[in-house]
């Protein structure tokens, strides 16, 4: 009789209505929220739904309210590695850096090198990423958002980190996923935020397998995709 009466609960499912986790229908507990359920779960097939006990399906973009669709849009690149298009201007994309455009000489260099300047990022541009990365997150969990904020940065999380755990050799993959991851979760925040797209440029970098770095000594260096060409 109890069981008659429990609230719908939320489960992610994949394209066929399954668990990501386990390949099968889900079952009860399950979340109290659509976005509860994508925050929980530890496995990001794609594309990804959120389903309810009562039958409603919605989509991530519907989820994550505000902002949704960007992020869905970015990851579904993260999901798709698409090549980069001839179209993409990747030397406008980099000088659009989250502290601001930065109208320096651009350089691309292999993942590994990219690894080993990292360090000598100017410091004063990085204060000013770092406070830009964070205002939009004080202000999501404020108004009351934050269970969409962690499923974006789930979701952005497991989708980003998998194109790159053969990048390299073993301590600079996790450098070059971690810096990236770092960017991706600047710019679900800010989208979800609904403000400016600071760090919408380089995410779109990141989503096809770059990974910018910054200003170092007078240049503006992009690390280039994992088994890609760098040049410069």
């Amino acid at each position: 009789m109890g069981g008659l009466n429990r609230p719908a609960t939320w489960h992610a499912v994949d394209a066929g209505g399954r668990d990501p986790a386990t390949g099968r229908p889900p079952s009860y507990p399950g979340a109290p929220s659509a976005a509860a359920a994508l925050a929980d779960v530890p496995i990001a097939t794609w594309p990804l739904a959120a389903a309810s006990s009562g039958g409603t399906r919605v989509t991530v973009a519907h989820s994550l309210g505000t902002g949704g669709r960007r992020v869905a849009a970015l990851l579904d690149r993260l999901a798709r590695r698409p090549p980069p298009p001839a179209s993409l201007s990747v030397d406008d994309l980099l000088r659009r850096t989250p502290a601001g455009r930065v109208d320096m000489p651009v350089v691309v260099v292999s993942p590994d090198r990219a690894v080993s300047v990292a360090d000598e990022v100017d410091p004063a541009w990085m204060a000013v990423v770092e406070r830009r990365r964070s205002s939009p997150r004080a202000g999501l969990v404020s108004g009351g958002r934050g269970v969409a904020l962690e499923a974006a940065l789930n979701l952005a999380m497991l989708l980003g980190t998998e194109p790159f755990d053969d990048d390299g050799p073993q301590l600079d993959a996790r450098v070059a996923s971690g810096a990236r991851l770092w960017l991706l979760g600047g710019a679900v925040a800010g989208a979800l935020a609904g403000g400016d797209d600071a760090f919408g440029p380089w995410a779109e970098l990141v989503s096809f397998g770059f990974w910018p770095v910054g200003p170092v000594r007078d240049r503006l260096v992009l690390g280039a995709p994992p088994h890609g060409h760098a040049a410069g």
